[in-house]
């Protein structure tokens, strides 16, 4: 039986940071796998696994666990770090693959950034407005009526407490 911490949100919510947290502390972080380029100060197998093209050859191989489209890009995650580590980032619609049995060793949190704040990182990452608006509405589509999670974080508060 594996324990598994699954971080869900939005576009710049945060998760990524809070996942980082948890590596500085030793715990076995999922690196998910890639379609897309990497973006500026991104590397290799320690952001993701950038394997562009390859994405759906390795599709037909069997070798993710989950696996989801979001916009142009494919993402998932290995079937070899499902079954080695203990951090990982997903999406909602990765999460829906997950199995039953599986999903009872796995706490979900979902990372519930209040928007002005994710706009600003959006901004911070040179977005321009059509850019964010494309993101902020595939965001409200996919988390509207998300309710498959243990835990959510969703204060600024708390977010402050986080360094966020």
């Amino acid at each position: 039986m594996n324990k598994r911490i699954i971080l869900v949100g939005p576009t710049c919510s945060g998760k990524t940071f809070i996942r980082d947290k948890f590596r500085e502390k030793g715990y076995k972080i999922d690196v998910s796998y890639t379609s897309r380029p990497p973006r500026e100060g991104e590397k290799n197998g320690w952001d993701y696994n950038f394997i562009g093209d390859e994405f759906p050859f390795r599709i037909s191989q069997n070798e993710f666990y989950e696996y989801v489209q979001y916009g142009s890009y494919w993402y998932g995650t290995g079937m070899r770090e499902w079954h080695s580590s203990e951090i990982f980032i997903m999406e909602t619609d990765g999460i829906k693959h997950i199995n039953i049995e599986d999903r009872k060793d796995s706490l979900v949190i979902y990372v519930n950034t209040p928007l002005v704040i994710r706009i600003k990182r959006m901004k911070e990452r040179g977005w321009d407005v059509s850019q964010r608006m494309k993101r902020i509405k595939v965001d409200d589509e996919k988390f509207k009526d998300f309710k498959n999670f243990d835990i959510e974080i969703s204060s600024e508060k708390t977010l402050t407490e986080f360094g966020l």
